[in-house]
């Protein structure tokens, strides 16, 4: 095994959409081990004092063309959300209450996926069980763990983390006390964990 990667993420950032398919794809290359840490984005940018690039125009032409292209490059079905930033703290939660269990990936893969490659508005709680129900879910003991006040709190510990690390967007990737902030920095990740020599 070449270690442990931290992977901090929240439904609503598309990057992270493509950077747990990557670190995915680095558990079977390296081995490591993938530590999940689902993260509410939303505070972590206020936290920071952090901007979305949808606020900036120039950024934001930028990013729908630049979703399109990681899209295609990674061969992954997108479509940017007509939702967004719609409020991922009820898949969060539930992904929070997974977090030992064995449908914890099949789980995140379906909730990426209807982020970002078969949008919908996973906030609505009446979407979310037909998404749910769809994937072959429990649904009804899915939908209580989304409001558990357990599960929150699992939110809110990981969410103060990242911030101690000084995590500021999305996703990051935390190896050792080093933090690499999206999913294009994987290549850097994949050096601290197979230790090349330019890593401290």
């Amino acid at each position: 095994m070449a270690g442990q990667v931290e992977f901090y993420f929240d439904y609503v950032s598309p990057m992270s959409y493509f950077g747990f398919h990557r670190v995915l794809d680095l558990q079977a290359r390296t081995r490591c081990e993938i530590i999940w840490r689902p993260m509410f984005l939303g505070a972590v940018m206020k936290a920071t004092g952090n901007r979305p690039p949808g606020v900036v125009e120039a950024k934001r032409n930028y990013f729908f063309v630049d979703t399109v292209r990681h899209a295609k490059r990674f061969d992954l079905p997108f479509s940017f959300n007509p939702h967004f930033p719609f409020d991922s703290r009820k898949a969060l939660n539930i992904t929070a209450s997974l977090l030992e269990d064995d449908a914890l990936i099949p789980f995140m893969k379906a909730m990426f996926h209807h982020s970002w490659g078969e949008p919908k508005n996973l906030a609505d709680e009446a979407v979310l069980r037909d998404v749910l129900t769809g994937e072959d879910f429990c649904t009804d003991q899915f939908i209580a763990r989304a409001d558990a006040r357990e599960n929150t709190e699992i939110i809110s510990e990981f969410t103060k983390m990242a911030l101690e690390h000084g995590i500021f967007g999305a996703p990051s990737f935390v190896v050792g006390n080093e933090m690499y902030f999206g999913q294009d920095r994987i290549d850097f990740v994949e050096d601290a964990l197979t230790k090349k020599s330019w890593v401290r």
